[in-house]
């Protein structure tokens, strides 16, 4: 082979590689007016430090199989509005965050210690929705403006080793009257076949919430300064969902189940809490009403309860821990004909206060 050919077959190679290379950053994302283009025409995306306009979505409509990662620092500017900020759907995607990648809402710019009820429009964050068959992992998120992470319409899609950290919005680190509020780290809506494992959370409401769905597992999580593992209903029906080897640490209710008077017919059914510790819980340890209502924070719930939304089977299995001096370990508040079959087994809350059990007793626990 002569040298002339040698050199035809090297230059071809090197071609080969910069038309690879140059294809692969097509699919990088840097700019906020490359994001329609690049997902046209890429199923394998980078989303790299970037700056997302005040007021503007990053919408997310992935082709069927294809991969999203984030890569360095993602930020949102400041605009009064409802968001998402994010929103991502597809099916059989998978979307992940490389090694010290962030998702940064910018809370701090929001917050004002009202939350939704405040006079500044704060937009929710992170939403997975229409989405089926897929998996996100190693999603680092900070600062959310309010409500992190919502899955919505969606199935068998699961969330693993997230990280969301809102430590900066908690009373007495955040500046007076600029604390976060109504920060759920995951709510879950009108949803199946959901799994949350390995995750972190910091923030100022429901650790996790289950509003609406059926087949829903969160396991192994660890949460500090929320509200707590929650199902919460308003004219909906939840069913079949599991908290499994979960850990909350200063939060203002450990579990809560709560049902509102103000809705329609409704139904939470085979709810089971496994395996949870909850460490010095400011009101509640374990926390079951079904007069709830959705007050500005700090406004008393002492309405009458309703049994508009059953709850039904019931069961807590070695659910232990403590809760502060002024807080009540077990509070139970069932209407008539509104609670039925629960079974707990294993749990051992301890504090100060007596226990407050009004309109039902679990099998196995003496309120």
């Amino acid at each position: 082979m002569s040298q002339f050919s040698n050199f035809i077959i090297f230059a071809n190679i090197l071609l080969a590689i910069s038309s690879n290379v140059a294809a692969k950053n097509d699919c990088v994302i840097k700019e906020f007016d490359q994001v329609d283009k690049t997902l046209k025409r890429c199923t394998n995306i980078v989303v790299d430090s970037l700056v997302v306009p005040g007021g503007q979505q990053l919408l997310l409509r992935l082709t069927e199989g294809s991969t999203l990662a984030f890569r360095g620092t993602t930020k949102f500017g400041f605009a009064e509005w409802k968001g998402n900020l994010v929103v991502i759907t597809g099916s059989n995607i998978t979307v992940y965050g490389e090694k010290d990648s962030l998702l940064d809402g910018q809370g701090p710019l929001w917050w004002d210690g009202q939350g939704s009820w405040g006079n500044v429009t704060k937009p929710k964050f992170f939403r997975i929705k229409n989405t089926n068959n897929s998996i996100f992992y190693d999603i680092n998120i900070k600062n959310c403006p309010v409500g992190c992470t919502q899955i919505e319409l969606s199935e068998n899609v699961t969330l693993r080793n997230f990280k969301i950290d809102l430590s900066e919005g908690d009373e007495g680190v955040a500046p007076e009257n600029k604390f976060g509020h109504n920060t759920d780290g995951f709510g879950i809506s009108k949803s199946q076949n959901i799994l949350i494992e390995d995750a972190v959370v910091y923030n100022q409401d429901d650790c996790v919430v289950v509003n609406s769905g059926k087949h829903i597992t969160a396991r192994n999580l660890f949460c500090h300064g929320s509200h707590g593992l929650s199902i919460s209903v308003k004219g909906s029906v939840v069913e079949d969902v599991l908290f499994e080897n979960c850990t909350v640490t200063n939060s203002e209710n450990g579990i809560h189940v709560k049902t509102r008077t103000d809705a329609g017919d409704g139904l939470i059914k085979n709810i089971v809490y496994k395996d949870i510790t909850l460490l010095d819980c400011t009101m509640f340890g374990i926390s079951v009403q079904q007069n709830y209502q959705n007050l500005p924070h700090g406004q008393p719930q002492d309405g009458p309860p309703g049994n508009n939304i059953p709850i039904v089977n019931l069961k807590l299995s070695n659910v232990r821990g403590n809760v502060l001096d002024e807080a009540v370990p077990v509070f139970v508040l069932c209407a008539e004909e509104g609670c039925f079959d629960w079974k707990w087994e294993g749990v051992n809350m301890k504090g100060a206060r007596s226990n407050n059990c009004t309109g039902f007793t679990p099998v196995g626990y003496n309120c």
